[in-house]
């Protein structure tokens, strides 16, 4: 479950439609609550500073729960206290608004399929990927390539 806020109804469709192709790619079943706030520059940039120690507006913040998850993950490797009786917080993420839509111009696609990547980008954060090493980066952009697209939202594309 994503619980989502600042977003249009059409940005949430769209989040739970890269968020449902994830765990289907991932082979994950979901029982995870995720938190995602689509926000403006100025609250991305105070949090990146609190939280990275960068003075600046980014695209997408991520704060994962758990540090190195291997999905497929089962419900029963989580902790009785990880555990609410149906889902597992996994995190929660923030996207700014204006980067995405910098970002969809300057990368010539729509707003639509950069909220999805950055969208996508967090959720698998989350779920324990990163880009520091080139090999993880290896692994983290072909999964983000094959959500796009099982999203219907390749590069280039026009939503």
């Amino acid at each position: 479950m994503i619980r989502i806020s600042g977003a249009s109804f059409a940005e949430k469709f769209l989040i739970r439609r890269v968020c449902r192709a994830c765990f289907a790619e991932l082979e994950q079943d979901d029982f995870f609550t995720v938190d995602l706030t689509v926000s403006d520059g100025e609250t991305i940039r105070r949090l990146n500073g609190e939280a990275r120690g960068i003075d600046k507006v980014t695209d997408v913040l991520s704060f994962p729960c758990f540090e190195k998850l291997a999905p497929p993950v089962p419900r029963d490797s989580f902790s009785d206290c990880d555990y609410d009786g149906s889902r597992v917080m996994l995190g929660s993420i923030m996207i700014c608004r204006e980067r995405a839509k910098e970002q969809a111009e300057e990368y010539g696609h729509s707003y639509a399929r950069e909220l999805g990547f950055l969208a996508c980008h967090g959720l698998l954060h989350l779920l324990g990927y990163d880009h520091i090493e080139s090999s993880d980066e290896e692994i983290m952009t072909s999964l983000q390539r094959r959500i796009m697209k099982r999203a219907k939202l390749n590069r280039g594309a026009q939503v």
